[in-house]
Order: C-alpha cells, then sequence, then structure tokens
C-alpha cells in the first residue's frame, strides 16, 4: 500500500511538472520608441511569434511616458563652444490595442495612440535617479547642466545649417497602426516558433502628430523553449516610410530593427523579461547624429485571474545615450475575450 502511495505521489508530482511545462508564454512586452524624432514613426517592437487561438480576442491599453535628452556638443550645458544637436523633452503615450485569432496561423491586430510632447516633469525625478545610479558607476548624461523641463530641437547640418524644427508640443492622436501575423511554423499546444508580422500605419495623426504618406514594415519572430521557465525570443525586421522629410528634419527612408528577449516564470501567473531592441539610422543631414538606437527594458506581466494581464517595467538607453529616451515607465492592461 505504501509503495502504491509513492507510486501515486510520484505521477502526481510528473504530471503537475508537465502540466507546469506546457502553460502558455507570454512573450515580450509590444513597446514602441519614444523618442521625441521617432514618436510618430512605425517602430516595429519586439514580439512573440506565438498567435492567440482562433476565435480568442484581446484588448489593451499601453502607457509609455519617457524622458528624452541627447546631445552633441563640446560640452554638457546650455552654453558649449559647439553643438552638432540637442534633444531635450518629454513623451506620452496611451495606445488602445486589439489582437484577433483568425486561424491557427493567421492573427490580425489594430494599435492607436493617444500622443503627447512637451517640457514636461520628470527631470528632477530623472536627476535624483541619476544620482543614486551615478554612486553605483553608472554613466549618466549630464541632465543636471541643462535647464528643466524644456521641449527644443536644435542642431546643425555637417554643412554647418542650422536645423530649423517646426514641431512644437501638445497632444493629438498618432497614426492608426495595423498588423497581421502569419505562422511559418505550424503551431503547436499555442506556440509557433517562427512567425512573420507585418505592420501598416495610416495618416491618422493630429495636431503635433500630424504625418502625412503610408508607412510599412514587416519582420521574423521566432522563439526557443529553453526549460520549464525559459523562452528566448528574436527578431528582425525592416520599415520603409513614405515621408522623409517633416517638421524641418530629413528621415531615413529605410531603416532595420532588431530584438533579443529571455522571458523567466519564477510563478505560475508571472512572468519577468529582460528585453533588448535596436534600430538603424533614425534622421539625415544632422551632424554627428548617432546610427543605432538601443535599448534595455525590463518587464513584468501578471497575470489576474484567467483573463486580465498587467504589464509594468521601465526602460533605459544602452549603447548610446545621445538618441533615446533616457528613462521610460511602462504600464500595460490587457483582457482576453
Amino acid at each position: 500500500m505504501r509503495r502504491f502511495l509513492a507510486l501515486a505521489g510520484l505521477l502526481a508530482a510528473t504530471a503537475a511538472t508537465a502540466a507546469r511545462a506546457e502553460e502558455p508564454r507570454r512573450g515580450p512586452l509590444e513597446a514602441r520608441e519614444g523618442w521625441l524624432p521617432a514618436q510618430a514613426r512605425l517602430s516595429l517592437p519586439a514580439a512573440t511569434p506565438d498567435l492567440l487561438p482562433p476565435g480568442r480576442s484581446r484588448l489593451g491599453l499601453t502607457l509609455d511616458w519617457g524622458n528624452d535628452l541627447g546631445w552633441r556638443q563640446s560640452g554638457a550645458g546650455e552654453t558649449p563652444r559647439e553643438r552638432s544637436f540637442l534633444v531635450d523633452g518629454e513623451h506620452r503615450s496611451l495606445a488602445l490595442e486589439w489582437r484577433r485569432g483568425l486561424s491557427a496561423r493567421v492573427e490580425l491586430d489594430a494599435r492607436l495612440p493617444l500622443q503627447w510632447r512637451g517640457g514636461g516633469e520628470l527631470d528632477g525625478v530623472i536627476d535624483w535617479f541619476h544620482g543614486f545610479t551615478r554612486r553605483l558607476g553608472l554613466p549618466e548624461n549630464g541632465r543636471p547642466r541643462f535647464v528643466r523641463d524644456q521641449l527644443r530641437l536644435l542642431g546643425r547640418s555637417p554643412a554647418g545649417v542650422p536645423l530649423e524644427w517646426t514641431g512644437t508640443g501638445g497632444t493629438g492622436l498618432g497614426r492608426l497602426e495595423l498588423g497581421s501575423r502569419l505562422a511559418l511554423v505550424g503551431p503547436r499546444e499555442g506556440r509557433a516558433p517562427l512567425s512573420l508580422a507585418a505592420r501598416l500605419t495610416l495618416p491618422t495623426g493630429t495636431g503635433p502628430f500630424a504625418l502625412p504618406g503610408l508607412e510599412a514594415g514587416a519582420q521574423l519572430l521566432a522563439a526557443h523553449h529553453l526549460g520549464r521557465s525559459w523562452d528566448l525570443y528574436a527578431g528582425l525586421g525592416a520599415s520603409a516610410h513614405g515621408r522623409n522629410e517633416w517638421q524641418g528634419l530629413r528621415y531615413e527612408p529605410l531603416r532595420v530593427h532588431g530584438f533579443l528577449a529571455l522571458e523567466w516564470r519564477p510563478a505560475r501567473r508571472l512572468s519577468l523579461l529582460a528585453q533588448l531592441d535596436g534600430a538603424g539610422p533614425l534622421l539625415k543631414d544632422v551632424a554627428d547624429y548617432p546610427q543605432l538606437h538601443s535599448y534595455l527594458r525590463l518587464v513584468a506581466r501578471l497575470d489576474l485571474g484567467q483573463a486580465t494581464r498587467l504589464d509594468l517595467g521601465f526602460a533605459e538607453n544602452v549603447k548610446s545615450q545621445q538618441a533615446t529616451t533616457d528613462f521610460a515607465l511602462l504600464l500595460g492592461v490587457a483582457r482576453r475575450f
């Protein structure tokens, strides 16, 4: 009898372990680039190749609140001897997102953001945060040497011609983004190891974000299961922009995007993610403007019951501090139907 009970207990534990192994992974947080010159442009986010089951929908709301400071000049501060460019301001984006599984291999999605940019309120918070990280030996970008809570984009071309940025602060609708996801390798147990995502944005922007023309992008999304609690994600793609001159800035017509993300599930309802994503050149004819935009995003994704998910995270720039958001808070909530 004891041997029977022991064997039954072992089988139950094995079955429980197997059940946990088949728990669906949550995937990366699909955060867009909020950097001021890129805020109204199409960016390809870190994403999972997994599709929603046929007939299932997910409706979500995400908030990105970030502080932007980048410069190339002879020294930090307001009165350098020489300045190539200065980007200073703050952004917010509140986006309504929808996804719908059409079949085992096809999913559709849509996203519409409400955007804002201006001088903001985070400069003092960033000064305090960098005062702490400076003690840890981490770099900071000289924020205390610049005036606080300003919206500015200044600079010159490589030939020395001053930039004439005509953008303004304020609130407006962003571009409506329509997308689809196609599983290239047959989904198994709700997981697709390889998918193709396509995205198209329409000129629905208003106010400071009224960018005309169409934009399109496509990316390959891949995932690899590393064990019961770990998954690795990667993606590579490109975006093309129909309007390459806007508000006094010249943009690259084609841009490459890529990401790498690691998911760890320490508890049944919780995923912790480290996401590293980057993109190629954004602006043309800006003196000494960096060619690489890269971010590290640390995210917690928590299931609140069977249908609701809460996302919390933050983003920091990585390789170059002069062409990316200095610090951003990320918040999201989604419900599955």
